[in-house]
């Protein structure tokens, strides 16, 4: 079922507001101390990128300066990252995972994802960097479709309540296969302020250890003159992933070559090692 399209108050004032997940600084064997070095260097490199859509004019998106997931990954070694978002009209449009490592490593890494819906540029320190002229993310229709509510909190509930019924699965270039972990709840949630775009929408990841994995984005989009369900999926890594809808696969991405993940060509794409006293200049 659908929801007909009614004329919508503001929405700005009813998106919920996330507090930064900070699993990177409660896990065990995680240090307080480098956590937070972690966050210092992960903001400012963050910081350093523009991207933007394409089109005449080029439309700059916003950078969102705090980091929406703190993680670690105690099974890869001692690494600490931070999630960050650039949006568009309330939407976000690229989405950026910076980490650094101290064990067995000590040297940082930038990966992104485009999340647009056509081509993507991105700028480090002003030079050109990434240039992606596919879309970021494919968009269908959620199966079992159910009625968007108007309440805001009622749609939270149903965003939550779709997303659980996907599952993810990684294997990495050694070939072995894990179970990815959704987070309960989401780590963003946004509307567009471009009136009829996206009445709703929340951003989840599935998770190993706290290190995001697969982005899971569930939206209420129009369609004609109804609200309807819609979800795309998006990796941040470069390995094999699948995801499933009670039980059956909707996705897989293949294990990508080195070439191709450090092209910047890519909707996804990785930029790195950067050292880490060139970081902190």
């Amino acid at each position: 079922m659908k929801t007909r399209i009614t004329p919508r108050l503001v929405i700005a004032s009813l998106l919920i507001l996330f507090v930064p997940l900070c699993f990177g600084e409660t896990d065990e064997s995680g240090s307080t101390e480098r956590s937070a070095d972690a966050l210092k260097i992960n903001t400012g490199a963050a910081k350093s990128y523009v991207f933007g859509l394409a089109g005449e004019p080029r439309r700059e998106l916003v950078f969102h300066p705090a980091s929406l997931l703190r993680w670690s990954n105690p099974l890869a070694g001692e690494v600490y990252g931070d999630v960050f978002i650039w949006t568009h009209q309330g939407r976000p449009e690229v989405i950026g995972s910076m980490h650094q490592w101290y064990s067995p490593f000590t040297h940082g890494s930038h990966e992104f994802h485009s999340l647009a819906t056509g081509p993507i540029s991105g700028t480090r320190d002003g030079d050109p960097v990434w240039t992606s002229e596919q879309p970021g993310i494919q968009l269908r229709r959620v199966p079992d479709q159910q009625s968007v509510a108007g309440s805001p909190v009622v749609r939270l509930t149903q965003m939550r309540a779709i997303s659980r019924h996907f599952t993810g699965q990684k294997t990495d270039r050694e070939g072995v296969s894990r179970e990815l972990r959704l987070l309960p709840q989401p780590i963003y949630r946004y509307a567009s302020d471009n009136s009829q775009a996206v009445l709703d929408g929340a951003l989840f990841v599935f998770v190993q250890g706290t290190d995001p994995e697969i982005l899971l984005l569930v939206e209420a989009r129009p369609v004609g003159d109804l609200w309807e369900w819609q979800y795309g999926l998006a990796r941040l890594n470069s390995v094999q992933f699948v995801a499933k809808y009670q039980d059956r696969e909707v996705w897989r991405v293949e294990t990508w070559p080195w070439s191709k993940v450090k092209s910047g060509q890519e909707p996804y794409t990785n930029f790195g090692p950067f050292s880490r006293s060139k970081m902190n200049e």
